[in-house]
């Protein structure tokens, strides 16, 4: 019991990696270059991939809620600081109801991606599944964000996000064939998550 309670590296790449990517995604929100991928899931199902795989479902959960919990903070008070650093002596406003209410998300979302991703890497019905719903959330957010005009930066992050994604769930020829074939239903169920967490923004802070 006290094994599976033990803070391993594991657990400490998941809160580094969401520190990390939602630093990076601040510093993006200002950058023309990379500002489409501030606002795009693409990073954060790259950061589920890389840091919830192989845990069993209880620290699967844990991880996966400390990288999104981790990655909201580290996105608005970094965003604070690049604001800061490009208009000195200008002042910023953070909406506490908005990192509030987007931590709370992040909570929601990462118990039910740390059921999602925790099984990615199995060769078993579940692991199969769970990769083809991780590729349908890449798929999901592309469709969602159809109707802009992201260009080459938000192509590549996508290509790179399915890329480690089916990298990390897929270890033979057959099951290939199978993620292949559940990712068809699995691309529209990701969509309707993807753009579950913006409707309910706008819905509760209007």
């Amino acid at each position: 019991m006290l094994e599976t309670r033990r803070i391993t590296m594991s657990d400490g790449a998941a809160l580094l990696g969401g520190l990390v990517s939602g630093a990076f995604g601040a510093y993006a929100y200002y950058s023309p270059t990379l500002r489409p991928l501030a606002h795009a899931f693409t990073l954060w199902i790259a950061l589920l991939a890389a840091v919830v795989p192989g845990a069993r479902d209880g620290r699967a959960i844990a991880r996966a809620i400390v990288a999104l919990v981790a990655a909201v903070l580290a996105f608005y008070y970094g965003k604070d600081v690049m604001y800061g650093v490009k208009y000195p002596g200008m002042p910023y406003l953070i909406s506490t109801e908005q990192i509030v209410l987007w931590c709370v998300l992040a909570a929601v979302a990462g118990t039910a991606a740390g059921l999602v991703f925790g099984p990615i890497g199995r060769e078993d019905v579940r692991g199969t599944v769970s990769t083809a719903l991780a590729a349908g959330l890449v798929i999901g957010e592309v469709v969602r964000r159809s109707d802009r005009t992201d260009g080459i930066v938000f192509a590549v992050a996508t290509l790179l996000a399915l890329g480690l994604v089916l990298a990390r769930g897929i270890r033979s020829r057959p099951q290939a064939v199978r993620v292949a074939g559940w990712t068809v239903p699995m691309a529209l169920a990701g969509f309707l998550l993807v753009s579950g967490p913006d409707l309910l923004e706008q819905i509760l802070l209007v």
